[in-house]
This record gives structure tokens, C-alpha cells and sequence, in this order.
């Protein structure tokens, strides 16, 4: 227990550091430093004590991984939620504060600002901030930072980076996590340097330099928070093409990257994941681009601009809008609705089931019928070719029924919340919100659309809808091992 505390007070002082970005553009731009000087002290005050009443503590080991993984995100948001409250306006409130924070460091996208340009640069740039570290910034910030503790670090890994198998990228953990860090950084530089160069040759109007790091910093880390109330839909076409091609990159495998570029491997053609999840954007595009272009709802090349760009960024979790998708017909919506569950590849930072799941699921229901019509025949699970681990396949069985288990109990504990409250919340608007906040995607439908809020919702529904992005970040098991009595007990 001391072990992971002091890594967390660790991560967290370092965490802090980040809100001196956010504080120079605030003094640069004449705004109040206040949320960000107070916020910073809080932050590195936390994280002194934390390691200061821990300086004794041993190594941390790989079951004390899961309290150091859920803490971070817990604590992190506590400290991301401080310059919001001091802000005050429509995020004022502590509860929708910390459920604007939990939805910055989880990668959600999910907000409860009803006017967002109301808010100066510096609380927008935070949102940003909190995003890019959500992504994979938590884990090499802490890999890289604590070389000492491998076994911490493999488990913050394992925990953030989704494969079925986690794979050591390299010998020296602290090596991989470098190159992760600088894999990560020199795309989103890149897609900055592509949105900036956009705006200056008249291409993208309105993105300027601080809207395109504001957006490099939300979309490799699948996050979607925008500067602007109407999301990516001002920006016009050669920003949406520029973003939607980052959002893909944003739903890949990072190792893939990893071992074609530092190992000069090409193992892109040969992964089955990322043949499904290009399969999957594919048709379902062309599916919602027909709907949309039949109800002469856009054009020719609107219809597959949109489609492909929601597709996109829906299965993503990214939640980005170049068009609000909200108010179209029911099978776009739906199909939307349904990707929300589907995600990125193993390895990325999207949230949901993720496409490696589903394929050995669908692998285990044919696996099923095909014992069943020859009882003796042994059927091996495979993925890319290589058979799985029957505890792989397990765990992704497990791991679908659980997430479905708790996607229902969250769409019914809003619904009850608003009948006590007799509050005019729909079972699509409650079903979104439930499945758009645990698949860390960020705006549903009705209300909550990508050009609404979450701020319809009372205190009690925002505090589920809190749980549940972090619960969907943690991927559920970590949170689940910490409610069983044996955790604590050994």
C-alpha cells in the first residue's frame, strides 16, 4: 500500500508540472493566473506528502499495480478539477468540475460546458493539457520518470496499453517508454505543423496556431475536447480530412508503429485487428454516407466527408463533430450508437470493447457451433494467424459480459435518477450517455449531442457518468479486483 502511494504522489507532482502551460497562455493572454497557481500548489502539495509519509516504503509490486493505476486517475482529476472551480461559470460546480477533469484525463470528451467560448484560452488549453496526458502521457511520463520500479511500471503497461498479450517493446522498460513518448510527440507535432500550415494558406478557416495545438493535443489521444462550441464543423474540409486521418492513426495498435519504425519491421499487413477495424470504418461509412446523401442531408462529397469523419471518430472515441450528427435519421444514429461499443485496436488510447475482443468472441461462438456438429474436434482460438491463450480468450468473454453488465446498470441508475427527479431524459439520451461515457467516446444523442452538454444532468447522474468513465479507462477489471475482499486481505 505505502509502495503506491509514494508512486502516486510521485506521478502527481510531476502531473502538476503540466499546468504551467495553461498559466503562461492565461498571462499572455491578460487572464487570471489564480486557477492555475492554485491548482499546482494543491497538486504538488498532494504529492509531497504522499511521498514524504511514504519515504520508507519498498518497491511496488505487481498487485499493488492496480491500486497505482486507479489512484492516478482518481487524484489526477481531484487536482485537474481545481481551476474549473476557481474559474467558476458553468463548470463552476465541484461535481460537474471533477466531471469535466475525469473526462479530460480518461480521454472522454464529455463536457458540461454550455458555453464554451466563454472560458478563456488558458481553462481551454487545460481541457487540452489533461487530454494529451490521458492518453498515453500518464504511462511513459511514469515509466520514464521511475526507471526503478519495473514491476509498477510493466503494470501501468499492462493496464494502459490494451493488447491480449502485453508484449515487452523492449529490454529496458525506461527505453520503450522513451520512444513511446517520442512516437507520440512527433504526431502530434506533426498533425499541429499540418493544421497550422492548413490556416495559414487560407485552407482551414479560424486555425490559427493555438487551435491547432489545442487540436493536435485532443486527437492522438483520442480525446475530442475543442476549443470551439461547435466542434471541428467551422474549420471546413481540409481540417476535418487533415483530423479524421490522425483520429485512424489515433486507433491503431501504438506497438504497430512501434516495431515498423524503431524495428523497421512492416507488421501492418499482417495484423488481423487492423484489417477488421479498417473493414468496420469502411462499412459502416459507406452505410451512413448512402442514408445521408438519399435524404438529401448533404452532398455527394458532404455525405462521405461526414460519414467517414463520424465513423471515424465515433469508433474512435475521439467525439469530434464536423456536422451534428445527433439530428440525423435513425440508422446513422443507430450504427453510430452501436460503434460506440466497438473501439479502436488493442494498444491504442480509444476506450470501448476493443476490436481484438469482439474478434475472439465472434471466434468463440463459431468455435461453439462447430463442437457442437464434431464434439471430439479440438479448435484452437487464433488471431493474425497465432493460436490464443485459453486465459486470453477468457478474459475477453469475461471482459464483454462485464462491460455489457455495467453498461446497463449505468443506463438503468440514470433512468431512475430521472424518473425521482421526473426530469425529461429519453432511453436514447440515458443509453448514449451510459455507453458514450464508459467507452470514454464523449457526446451521445438528444441533449448531449456533440453540439450540447451534459449539463442537463443533476449531481447523482453526473456522478454515475464520472464512475463510469473511469471505470471504462481502467477497463473495469482493475476496478473490480479493488472491491474484492481478498485484495485487501493479503
Amino acid at each position: 500500500m505505502a509502495a503506491s502511494l509514494r508512486l502516486v504522489g510521485v506521478i502527481l507532482a510531476w502531473l502538476s508540472l503540466s499546468l504551467l502551460a495553461p498559466l503562461a497562455v492565461a498571462v499572455a493572454h491578460g487572464e487570471s493566473a489564480r486557477p492555475f497557481v492554485a491548482a499546482l500548489a494543491v497538486g504538488l502539495g498532494l504529492g509531497a506528502v504522499l511521498r514524504v509519509t511514504t519515504r520508507r516504503a519498498g518497491e511496488a509490486r505487481v498487485r499493488e499495480g492496480f491500486l497505482v493505476v486507479a489512484s492516478v486517475w482518481i487524484l489526477a482529476s481531484l487536482v485537474g478539477c481545481i481551476p474549473y472551480v476557481v474559474e467558476g461559470g458553468d463548470v463552476g460546480d465541484p461535481v460537474d468540475a471533477y466531471f469535466e477533469a475525469m473526462a479530460g484525463f480518461t480521454s472522454t470528451g464529455s463536457t458540461v460546458m454550455v458555453d464554451i467560448e466563454s472560458h478563456g484560452r488558458g481553462i481551454l488549453l487545460w481541457r487540452a493539457v489533461t487530454q494529451f496526458l490521458g492518453g498515453v502521457g500518464i504511462l511513459v511520463l511514469a515509466l520514464a520518470v521511475l526507471p526503478r520500479l519495473a514491476v509498477g511500471g510493466r503494470q501501468l503497461m499492462e493496464s494502459e496499453v490494451h493488447a491480449p498479450e502485453f508484449e515487452k517493446l523492449a529490454p529496458r522498460m525506461r527505453a520503450a517508454a522513451g520512444r513511446l513518448w517520442l512516437l507520440y510527440a512527433i504526431l502530434v507535432v506533426l498533425q499541429v505543423t499540418v493544421l497550422w500550415v492548413l490556416g495559414l494558406a487560407g485552407l482551414a478557416p479560424g486555425m490559427d496556431f493555438y487551435n491547432a495545438v489545442a487540436h493536435g493535443l485532443t486527437t492522438l489521444s483520442a480525446g475530442g475536447f475543442s476549443p470551439e462550441g461547435r466542434s471541428i464543423e467551422g474549420f471546413g474540409a481540409w481540417a476535418q480530412w487533415a483530423i479524421l486521418v490522425f483520429m485512424a492513426i489515433a486507433g491503431t495498435n501504438i506497438a504497430l508503429w512501434y516495431r515498423g519504425i524503431f524495428r523497421r519491421r512492416s507488421p501492418f499487413r499482417r495484423d488481423e485487428e487492423l484489417r477488421v477495424y479498417l473493414g468496420l470504418i469502411a462499412l459502416a461509412s459507406v452505410l451512413i454516407a448512402v442514408e445521408l446523401y438519399r435524404d438529401d442531408l448533404h452532398g455527394g462529397h458532404g455525405a462521405v466527408r461526414h460519414a467517414l469523419f463520424q465513423t471515424v471518430s465515433i469508433i474512435t472515441g475521439t467525439g469530434y463533430a464536423s456536422t451534428d450528427f445527433a439530428v440525423w435519421p435513425i440508422l446513422p444514429v443507430g450504427l453510430l450508437l452501436a460503434l460506440m461499443f466497438v473501439g479502436g485496436c488493442g494498444g491504442s488510447p480509444t476506450g470501448a470493447l476493443k476490436i481484438f475482443r469482439l474478434i475472439l468472441v465472434m471466434r468463440v461462438a463459431t468455435r461453439e457451433i462447430s463442437t457442437t456438429v464434431h464434439p471430439e474436434a479440438m479448435i484452437p482460438v487464433r488471431l493474425s494467424g497465432r493460436p490464443v491463450p485459453d486465459r486470453v480468450v477468457r478474459g475477453a468473454v469475461a471482459y464483454t459480459l462485464l462491460y455489457l453488465g455495467v453498461f446497463v446498470v449505468g443506463t438503468v441508475a440514470i433512468l431512475v435518477d430521472v424518473s425521482l427527479r421526473t426530469s425529461s431524459v429519453s432511453l436514447l439520451e440515458a443509453a448514449s450517455a451510459a455507453a458514450a461515457t464508459l467507452g470514454n467516446v464523449g457526446p451521445g444523442f438528444g441533449f448531449l449531442g456533440p453540439m450540447g452538454s451534459y449539463a442537463p444532468f443533476s449531481n447523482v447522474s453526473t456522478g454515475v457518468l464520472t464512475v463510469l468513465m473511469w471505470a471504462g479507462r481502467m477497463e473495469l477489471l482493475p476496478v473490480l479486483v479493488l472491491l474484492t475482499r481478498s485484495y485487501w486481505r493479503e
